[in-house]
């Protein structure tokens, strides 16, 4: 037998032995560089090792050294123009691979037609060879993969390990066909994304889109749980994930530069060389785009097995400037570990913690965990899987920052507004969750203001840098084009992405406006510094300590610190506690006094509706100051929400003193304050009632209502004495009233 093999190398065959892979690469290195299409056949004996058991391993080897012949023997009988054949390698005990190549490209119906051929011809030779009497009808299995090239050593493993297990589940079954159509949709990257869009709770805006994959529409595999297993079931999840990857990001495009883009990696195959060494970089730049706008969600299909490893790929991957979420929280096999070991930017729960959560407490008081923990360690939370109001609306009480579902949008191949129904509830919920009290005005922004360094867009990020070496003092400076803030950079998120493995080399001599923020707060000058503070602190943890630029008209006037914005807003919020009632936290007389007057001088229309609790001072004495108390803190709380479901803006709640309360509001809103005080009054004293306190048998309300059409009082103490007025008739009638100054325009006090 070895004169045989030895005489195949004097005729130099294509038959090349194990140990000889790196000739078998360079033939193949050489047709790929012609642009021929190279393929490989895959064939094994159908249990050899059965025979093996039977008759003996000399039986066995015999047979393998008449496959060695016959598969020559084939391919020369068989593989005929336009294929030729380049080598033929023994793999391992009785497998083996055929290489084989087209100068044109190929339909799938000729290499089909060329496997049963081939197939066909192996075992006639080697059967007609094998003179065992009690062995009769050997078999081989077949099977094929295209070899692309794009990484040789990489494609000559995968596609031996694709074709064996084409050629296992055997040639003409119906699996046979599903691996060909995978095969097709890999080869042809014929998949497409889908974004879904991520939602800010607070404000209905998105926060940015997460790409999500589908196979060809109509195929078996238009399912991503369909594609994902069956690539994992065919060795092929890193090929298609890296495909997945590099179709969203020509998602790119559609970005606008506040928004940020959510794409799945997963924790096995985060190391790719696409994401890491540049080559992504030059599509963001085309868009006028950064890092930060890419978040990357880490997902849990399987568990992460060595946590060092893989804490340093994500410490080069914060280097670039991305940021991280880890998705499905709550459900993979190691969500918590993952969260403490690479502390995430975002945190998404997965939809079976959201799943009617609205009634079940124990996946609150969970969500509600998460929800504390991520406030604690800077990161925000996203609840994914949303579908009905109720779970909406649970999770927005429980302070959850963003949300995910068919119920604010689902996946679309375009970008579409959020759903009408959606935005309806989180408008209804915020204005419920709105402060009620119009406090008095904690100063402007633009009284704080401080300048900085300004560049324009061009500016090479090498000058940015040495402007923070020599001036120690400034953090921030501002980008501007032709005096409109266009993007701000900030000294130590610079130093942090030039200190990174690749950051002198990628962005040091580049234009500033790669890597600036483009979308910093901006506000203008004459902004009430606690809704900028609001504002400031809903910004993502990066960008939670960036200065804001402060503009007038539009043009660029400096800069405020959060410091600076942080002292203010405390100073005031120590004037405004001064002139508040301290148990019920309400503007007191002084503050009641100004709004009053300052709606005067506007000429605005509004009533004034003075509440006075009825019987009050006998309830306190008969059960106690301490429930006396309790009692005013919820008749504050249950003016506020009648406030609140009447869709109260710009309406006003002042605590008197004692039992008296104000409410100053537009005329359209009373009715309905007062409708809510009627029907729901005793039900805010209801457990109250059932500790044994007889509540509601003693307890009332009397309101009286002032109406003040534009300039028919002068000033607020002349409204306040038509209120006590009014409010004497009011404690008249038994149980809850309300009476209101209707003759008012007959009857003015001036």
């Amino acid at each position: 037998m070895l004169s045989f093999f030895r005489n195949l190398r004097e005729k130099k065959t294509p038959f090349v032995y194990t140990d000889q892979r790196v000739q078998i690469k360079k033939r193949l290195e050489t047709e790929l560089a012609a642009r021929h299409h190279v393929v490989l056949l895959y064939l094994d004996i159908i249990k050899l090792s059965d025979i093996e058991m039977k008759f003996g391993y000399l039986t066995a080897g015999r047979i393998l050294q008449y496959m060695d012949q016959a598969l020559l023997v084939a391919c020369r009988h068989t593989l005929k123009d336009p294929a030729q054949l380049i080598a033929i390698q023994k793999l391992w005990a009785d497998d083996y691979a055929v290489y084989i190549s087209f100068a044109r490209n190929y339909a799938d119906t000729l290499i089909h037609n060329i496997c049963i051929e081939l197939k066909q011809e192996v075992e006639k030779v080697l059967n007609h060879k094998v003179t065992h009497s009690h062995i009769r009808n050997i078999e081989v299995h077949i099977g094929y993969a295209k070899i692309e090239g794009q990484d040789l050593a990489k494609d000559m493993y995968s596609s031996v390990k694709l074709a064996s297990q084409m050629a296992k589940c055997g040639f003409m079954s119906d699996e046979f066909r599903e691996i060909q159509e995978f095969r097709s949709i890999l080869e042809q990257e014929n998949i497409h994304t889908v974004i879904q869009p991520i939602v800010s709770l607070k404000t209905g805006v998105p926060l940015g889109w997460e790409t999500l994959v589908r196979g060809p529409e109509g195929s078996g595999f238009y399912s991503p749980g369909r594609l994902f297993s069956f690539a994992q079931k065919t060795g092929a999840s890193f090929q298609l994930e890296s495909m997945c990857r590099r179709q969203a990001i020509k998602r790119l495009k559609q970005l606008r530069p506040s928004e940020k883009l959510f794409i799945n990696l997963d924790a096995r195959s985060i190391d790719d060389p696409f994401l890491l060494r540049g080559k992504v970089f030059k599509t963001m730049e085309e868009h006028q785009l950064n890092p930060h706008n890419i978040v990357f969600e880490i997902t849990e299909r399987h568990a992460i097995k060595n946590f060092a490893s893989f804490r340093s790929i994500i410490q080069e991957y914060r280097k670039k400037g991305y940021l991280i979420a880890v998705d499905d929280a709550g459900a993979g096999y190691s969500s918590l570990e993952a969260i403490t070991e690479i502390y995430p930017d975002y945190i998404k729960l997965d939809m079976a913690l959201i799943r009617n959560i609205d009634s079940d407490p124990v996946k609150q008081a969970l969500v509600e965990t998460f929800v504390q923990f991520a406030d604690k360690v800077k990161c925000r939370i996203i609840g994914e899987g949303i579908e009905t109001e109720s779970e909406l609306e649970t999770l927005v009480k429980l302070g959850v920052d963003y949300g995910q579902g068919f119920l604010l949008g689902r996946p679309e191949r375009e970008s579409r507004p959020i759903a009408e129904q959606a935005l309806n509830k989180l408008r209804q919920l915020q204005e419920e969750r709105a402060p009620l009290v119009l406090e008095e005005p904690s100063g402007k922004i633009g009284d704080i203001v401080q300048s900085t360094i300004c560049v324009d867009q061009d500016t090479l990020v090498r000058e940015v840098h040495h402007i923070f070496e020599r001036n120690t003092k400034i953090d921030s400076i501002v980008v501007l084009e032709n005096k409109v803030p266009k993007g701000l950079i900030m000294r130590f998120q610079l130093y942090k992405i030039l200190g990174g493995q690749y950051g002198i080399s990628l962005y040091y001599e580049k234009p500033v406006a790669q890597l600036m923020n483009r979308s910093p707060l901006v506000v203008d000058r004459r902004e009430n510094v606690e809704q900028v503070a609001k504002a400031a602190m809903e910004r993502q943890s990066f960008h939670l300590y960036d200065v804001i630029i402060v503009t007038e008209k539009g043009k660029y006037m400096g800069v405020a610190s959060v410091q600076s914005l942080l002292d203010m807003l405390a100073k005031a919020k120590l004037e405004i506690a001064a002139v508040s009632n301290p148990l019920t936290g309400l503007p007191g007389n002084v503050r009641i006094d100004r709004e009053i007057a300052a709606r005067l001088s506007r000429s605005e229309d509004f009533i004034v509706v003075y509440c006075d609790l009825d019987k009050f001072k006998w309830f306190n004495d008969q059960f106690g100051f301490e429930l006396g108390d309790e009692i005013i803190r919820r008749t504050a709380q249950m003016l506020g929400t009648a406030i609140r479901v009447s869709g109260g803006k710009n309406c006003f709640l002042g605590h008197i003193g004692g039992d008296d309360f104000i409410i100053i509001a537009p005329p359209e809103h009373v009715p309905h304050i007062v409708s809510y005080v009627h029907q729901y009054f005793y039900s805010h004293f209801q457990d109250l009632a059932e500790e044994g306190k007889d509540v509601c048998s003693v307890l009332s309300i009397s309101m009286a209502g002032v109406c003040c059409p534009a300039d028919s009082y002068k000033t607020a103490g002349q409204v306040a004495e038509r209120a006590a007025r009014i409010k004497k008739e009011a404690k008249k009638i038994a149980g809850i009233s309300y009476v209101e100054d209707s003759e008012l325009c007959e009857d003015i006090c001036t």
